[in-house]
């Protein structure tokens, strides 16, 4: 794909956003995007939101990680997207519901990097990761799926949007130390607090570590290497749930301390 090409889909992308246009698949002379045009749109959307100078990436966000979230959105294969600075959010946050398109909570374990993430080859051990993570908190991600069609859905056309990434919402941060592998975290979401859903961290993958990994080859990949101070979203553990005004969400994670959100 062209540069001018890939310009173009973007120009037609913001028109959709300001339009409130229903999400539409990604197509290319009649055929779906490839995951490699895909992650171009998502260059150009993330180059023109940095483009003044005042925001950063402050992490990567990993999506349809498990068996759960990969049948609910009718895929099979994780993407990636980045995270702006200024979409983080401590927990206690309000969110205004009428600033998106249909809003969506997903419940996650994210990670805060201690220290760059080696060169990632496919034979190295993926435990020695834990050595990079300094922090991990229980963790809301808001994303925007622009009201899509969940019984038509790709990757790549997802991937192009950012992954749908609108930002997160971090419960306070706690040592990794103690915490092994980060397997074997139990989830449960409650809304307006009576518990609605329940997950584990194991349900990610092979558990967050594997996650750590596949995002760090991507970043790499992409030539822009995952950098110490950065969070990962390790993807939901719990399916999507869209927000509704007056209700307030909040995850509880293990021993972590939770993390809440409030719809108005």
């Amino acid at each position: 794909m062209q540069a001018d090409q890939v310009r173009a889909v973007v120009d037609q992308f913001e028109t959709h956003v300001r339009n409130r246009t229903r999400f539409q698949l990604y197509r290319f002379d009649g055929r779906p995007a490839t995951l490699d045009e895909a992650y171009a749109i998502q260059d150009e959307i993330l180059a023109r939101a940095l483009r003044s100078g005042s925001d950063s990436v402050a992490g990567y966000k990993i999506g349809l990680t498990t068996e759960k979230m990969q049948k609910f959105c009718g895929v099979g294969e994780p993407i990636a997207g980045r995270i702006l600075k200024s979409t983080v959010h401590a927990s206690g946050a309000t969110l205004r519901k009428s600033e998106f398109h249909r809003l969506g909570i997903e419940s996650e374990l994210a990670l805060r990097l201690g220290k760059e993430v080696p060169a990632w080859r496919p034979q190295a051990n993926v435990r020695d990761l834990i050595e990079c993570v300094d922090a991990i908190a229980a963790a809301f991600e808001i994303i925007d799926d622009r009201d899509a069609d969940y019984a038509h859905l790709e990757a790549s056309s997802i991937a192009a949007e950012n992954s749908w990434n609108r930002g997160v919402v971090l419960g306070e941060a706690t040592s990794a130390a103690a915490f092994g592998d980060l397997r074997s975290l139990q989830g449960q979401l409650l809304v307006n607090g009576e518990p609605v859903a329940t997950g584990s961290s194991n349900d990610v993958m092979n558990g967050p570590l594997w996650v750590l990994a596949w995002v760090a080859r991507f970043a790499q990949a992409a030539g822009q290497p995952l950098r110490p101070g950065q969070w990962i979203m390790t993807g939901s553990i719990i399916p999507t749930r869209f927000a509704v005004a007056g209700d307030t969400y909040s995850f509880q994670l293990g021993p972590l301390p939770a993390v809440n959100v409030a719809i108005i």
